[in-house]
């Protein structure tokens, strides 16, 4: 072939060729080479040091000496795959084929002739598939490929380590050895179901070297490349989940054993099925195959009422079944029985829990009908006493006004007439005439405020406890008490008895603060969990909280009369008063620093 046929056929070639002139180090290059390293022709020089300047940095270590010896004659040919720099700063790999010809005596070359191509697809398939080799062999789950005959061809390092074996010794067992629930037998039926199925997951057991089986969850899938047909599956090791499902089977056991033997009745709804316990089948008399549906459940136990017994069902359901109903049902003798439900919702079903509260209810209205009548009797005998100590009350006032005027008669009269022991003695007796008379005019009030019809309306209490505060300093106009009544504070009640409550209060605080050197009494009013809580406040002699459930009764005092005088009425009738209006009251003290009495009314 004659040189200008061969530069003829170097510039229209598509392909990459090449023709190195090595004497005068000139390389002819083809349309295919120049396109492929980036460089037109007439863009530069094409010689060995141009060859040597496109290798890639990295792979001329190993692709300048053997370019070298092909020039030196020290090679016939060579072929090699390197990476190139092309002319717009791109990296491409290429296979490269050359040949040293016309050799003179001393063996060297005067041409080299050869072949380009572009590879780097190729590379960059070769680099995946190394990498997905390493990602397959480095995988954590074990991986295996099987053929058709059940040999393992495949297995990856999990697997190897899992197992126990190395890999050259698991691909030379088949996947019986290793999976003891696919012997021999049965692998051609698996072959063939997962290639018609194109795969499926199964949990299985894997064997160790040890004999050792661990559960295992195993993906199979379907393969045929370039009419290759293997099987290959990924094994994860599910000991952790089989160990929960066993405590979940065992719990589930358990639960319904307990569930069971409930005395309670229990039963588990999941769309219109029933599950009932035993208890459900003594509570109504039905077997549970006769209540296991929820329309069973309506038209057997509730037969005409079936639709709105539902109704009322569903209005809780839809309202989350929050608070317990009692129900009528009819048992299967005939019987009505009241069952208290209570339901529980789920993500896909409920839970309802059944008590037979017939005899409950039936006591419960035995105690009612007990109770009214026990507070019927209390009433009519509180009644009949209180009329009683009225009555007793009145007549006794008139005799001890006599003995008290006879006793002021012979004190002014015949005072001088009477020796020390005789004037002594008649001290006491009208000092007993007194304090009697003061008694039964205690127990006149506590009668009174016991009788009287409460009035009931809005009442200022800061002016009526101002009022009060008037009345006692006007009484002891000599005291000094610094008496704070706080701005604002109303109430609703019957303002007379309102009244003799705050007289006895502000009485009691006015008389047990006689001996404190700067007396305080306070009334006022505060908040708590949302109601008014009334007060007063002193800092008087205060009291033994000991002794405080002493402290309201009737004739009930904590203070000897030598102390404080008094009658030990006065807290029973703000006991009755504060009563009447629904309320409560109590007290708390420190002896020595004063006492401070709550109250609410209703």
């Amino acid at each position: 072939m004659n040189c200008e046929r061969l530069a003829l056929i170097l510039e229209t070639a598509t392909d990459g060729f090449w023709d190195w002139d090595l004497r005068a180090d000139r390389l002819e290059l083809s349309e295919g080479y120049r396109t492929l390293i980036g460089y037109p022709s007439g863009h530069t020089v094409f010689n060995s040091a141009f060859i040597e300047s496109i290798v890639h940095p990295d792979d001329r270590p190993a692709c300048v000496p053997v370019i070298r010896e092909l020039m030196d004659g020290s090679r016939i040919s060579a072929t090699l795959e390197y990476r190139i720099l092309r002319g717009d700063g791109a990296t491409v790999w290429v296979q490269a084929r050359g040949t040293a010809v016309d050799h003179d005596d001393a063996g060297r070359p005067a041409r080299m002739v050869g072949t380009i191509f572009d590879i780097t697809a190729r590379k960059r398939s070769e680099e995946q598939l190394v990498l997905m080799g390493a990602v397959v062999d480095d995988a954590t789950d074990e991986i295996f490929w099987v053929d058709r005959q059940g040999r393992l061809v495949y297995a990856n390092r999990a697997a190897c380590g899992n197992l126990g074996y190395s890999r050259e010794e698991l691909l030379a067992m088949s996947i019986s050895d290793v999976d003891p629930l696919v012997p021999p037998g049965r692998w051609p039926t698996m072959w063939e179901t997962v290639r018609l199925q194109g795969g499926f997951v199964m949990d299985s057991f894997h064997r160790t070297r040890d004999g050792r089986d661990i559960p295992k969850e195993v993906s199979v899938k379907y393969a045929n490349v370039s009419g290759r047909e293997i099987v290959y599956g990924f094994a994860r090791d599910i000991s952790e989940r089989k160990r929960v499902e066993k405590a979940l089977r065992t719990s589930e056991h358990r639960l319904r054993i307990m569930v069971e033997h409930l005395p309670a009745g229990a039963a588990h709804r999941e769309e219109n099925r029933l599950l009932v316990n035993r208890a459900v089948e003594e509570i109504t008399g039905y077997r549970r195959h006769e209540l296991d549906t929820l329309d069973k459940w309506f038209t057997t136990l509730h037969g005409e009422q079936a639709a709105e017994v539902r109704a009322v069902y569903e209005a809780d359901r839809a309202a989350g079944m929050r608070f317990p109903r009692i129900m009528p049902l009819r048992r299967k003798d005939g019987t009505i029985r009241h069952i208290e439900f209570f339901g529980y919702q789920y993500e896909s079903g409920e839970v309802w829990l059944l008590h037979d509260v017939t005899d409950r209810r039936a006591a419960e209205e035995e105690i009612r009908r007990l109770n009214a009548d026990l507070e019927a009797r209390v009433r009519e005998r509180t009644a009949d006493l209180e009329s009683f100590c009225h009555s007793v009350s009145h007549d006794l006032r008139a005799p001890l006004r006599h003995i008290a005027g006879y006793v002021r008669i012979l004190q002014d009269d015949y005072r001088d007439r009477l020796d020390d022991t005789g004037r002594h003695c008649l001290a006491r007796i009208g000092r007993a005439a007194v304090n009697m008379g003061e008694l039964v005019d205690g127990l006149l009030s506590l009668s009174h405020v016991s009788r009287e019809d409460i009035q009931r309306r809005s009442i200022s209490l800061s002016a009526l406890a101002r009022a009060v505060a008037r009345d006692l300093a006007e009484r002891e106009p000599d005291r000094k008490v610094d008496l704070a009544v706080a701005d604002g504070i109303n109430g609703s009640g019957d303002p007379r008895l309102l009244r003799v409550l705050l007289e006895n209060l502000l009485g009691n605080a006015w008389k047990f603060t006689a001996r404190v050197e700067r007396p305080r009494i306070e009334f006022g009013a505060e908040s708590r969990n949302g109601q008014n809580v009334y007060f007063v406040r002193d800092n008087g002699a205060g009291f033994d909280m000991r002794y405080v459930h002493r402290l309201f009764g009737s004739f009930e005092r904590l203070h000897g009369p030598d102390e404080f005088s008094g009658t030990g009425m006065g807290l029973a009738i703000v006991r009755r008063i504060v009563e009447r209006h629904g309320g409560m009251v109590w007290a708390e003290s420190e002896i020595g620093r004063g006492a401070t009495f709550s109250f609410t009314l209703g």
